[in-house]
């Protein structure tokens, strides 16, 4: 029986054969699941590859647990609690002194390459919330380095650092784009999340055009907008003058595609200093879940201030929650 297997399929399966790593292998092994066609001339194609994948899963999590208690590895952020963005970018495009204007780190910051010589993770707020940013080591040229990869994989998303007043700004920006792709993981505007296999091959990304304040910026931001500019959303500034950064916190907040629940005790006012982050379309279960597990069985009933028709107004379970909203749960 005939395959059909699309001609992507093709590209990406010899950028798995070609693939060192376990982690490549196993991102192009779900890129691959992601987009074979379904039926029953895919079936043992489809189950040879999950066998793939499982061995390949299997092998990295023995490597896991037998460095286990071997020591930190500086090469890579654990992510926390807070939402993790990677900033990537060229050497000098700006990303330390963008770390150092938006977070409490003072990463070393000079006009000479590889002064980032590994990650540096600092939070930057926006209004009420912490976002992790994580600079890292300039990106010269393709293949990109395996770690690097496993950082982007890990976070939550990835901040592309344009350098407004180089004017080879817009190759660096092709090199690292093809790079993540070779690697398996595709730079998108937004993604997927109703594909659990997209959801591990695609992360959003944001184009920060810094430097915006040198002489040679008006042009570069030209061409750079010429053939980036309708691929990810975008924000202008430039981090060593402090331009910009206010629109910059908004714009990868809003790449996060976040909203942000309060709650209330019956009676009482609401906590507007601690509040749920959820996914957008996230649901009034879904944050009962988050404010505590047995929630999820015991609850009975909310009210909201915010999306509602009304103040107050008794809503359902799968009432779909907007950014702002406040939340009064009853449970029995």
């Amino acid at each position: 029986m005939p395959t059909n297997l699309p001609p992507h399929y093709k590209k990406v399966e010899e950028r798995y054969r070609a693939a060192r790593e376990p982690s490549e292998k196993i991102a192009h092994l779900r890129e691959m699941l992601a987009i074979m066609p379904h039926h029953k001339g895919t079936d043992k194609i489809r189950a040879e590859l999950r066998r793939k994948l499982s061995a390949l899963q299997e092998q990295v999590e023995q490597a896991r647990r037998s460095r286990k208690g071997g020591g930190h590895n500086p090469y890579f952020v654990p992510r926390g609690e807070a939402p993790q963005v990677v900033l990537v970018g060229g050497a000098n495009s700006g990303k330390s002194s963008l770390l150092d204007a938006l977070t409490n780190a003072r990463p070393e910051v000079a006009d000479y390459p590889f002064t980032t010589s590994l990650p540096q993770p600092g939070m930057m707020a926006y209004e009420d919330v912490q976002i992790e940013l994580v600079d890292t080591p300039p990106v010269m040229q393709a293949p990109l380095e395996p770690w690097l990869v496993d950082q982007a994989r890990a976070a939550d998303a990835v901040v592309l650092v344009a350098d407004l007043a180089a004017a080879d700004c817009c190759e660096a920006i092709e090199v690292i784009e093809a790079g993540f792709e070779e690697r398996g993981l595709r730079l998108v505007a937004e993604r997927d999340d109703s594909d659990p296999l997209r959801v591990q091959n695609e992360r959003p990304a944001l184009l920060a055009a810094n430097k915006s304040d040198h002489p040679d910026a008006p042009v570069n931001l030209e061409f750079l907008l010429e053939i980036f500019g309708g691929r990810w959303p975008r924000v202008v500034l430039a981090a060593g003058a402090d331009k910009g950064l206010d629109l910059f916190r908004r714009a990868v907040f809003d790449m996060l595609r976040l909203v942000r629940v309060y709650t209330k005790v019956p009676g009482k006012p609401p906590e507007m200093d601690s509040p749920y982050l959820l996914p957008a379309g996230a649901t009034v279960l879904d944050v009962a879940g988050k404010v505590h597990r047995e929630f999820l069985e015991t609850f009975v009933s909310a009210r909201i201030w915010g999306s509602g028709k009304f103040a107050g107004q008794l809503v359902e379970r799968d009432h779909r929650v907007e950014d702002g909203d406040v939340l009064e749960i009853q449970t029995r």
